[in-house]
């Protein structure tokens, strides 16, 4: 272990304790909790609970997207928006005219569209929403835009 901090006036010197102190303290706190009187509010109080993490709010997650046009295919940049521990999945869906339609189901940020370009100018919209599990939550993104054909 590293060497014990000396006293500086303010704080006095740690003093070394027997071998398994920590255990044994550790061990005192896992009998206060399971006490029959013990609450999170107790736990809370005595500095052993620490704020839950309530989790995101599902309802509100809203993908950005990006597309920019790269040769023969279309980027798709998107990304967790620092949610990564709550989500599974990002599905992307495309509308190259008619109508809405699945691209991918993506669990890797950034997405690479190679769909073969029309001939003539078009314009596609891309969207997408967060899943978990099979179920989509949260919002839509914006949809994003990009030209291509010739």
């Amino acid at each position: 272990p590293p060497p014990l901090p000396a006293a500086d006036g303010a704080i006095p010197a740690v003093v070394p304790r027997p071998a398994g102190a920590l255990n044994r303290i550790f061990d005192a706190v896992q009998e206060m909790k399971l006490a029959a009187g013990y609450t999170d509010a107790i736990g809370m109080d005595l500095g052993i609970e620490g704020p839950t993490d309530g989790g995101q709010d599902l309802a509100t997650v809203q993908p950005a997207l990006t597309a920019k046009l790269s040769g023969s295919s279309v980027l798709i940049g998107w990304g967790w928006e620092g949610n990564a521990k709550y989500l599974d999945q990002c599905e992307i869906q495309v509308d190259r005219g008619n109508g809405w339609t699945l691209v991918t189901i993506d669990t890797t940020p950034g997405y690479t569209d190679s769909a073969v370009h029309p001939t003539n100018p078009a314009r596609w919209k891309y969207r997408a929403i967060y899943r978990v599990g099979d179920q989509q939550v949260g919002l839509w993104s914006a949809e994003v835009s990009v030209m291509v054909g010739a």
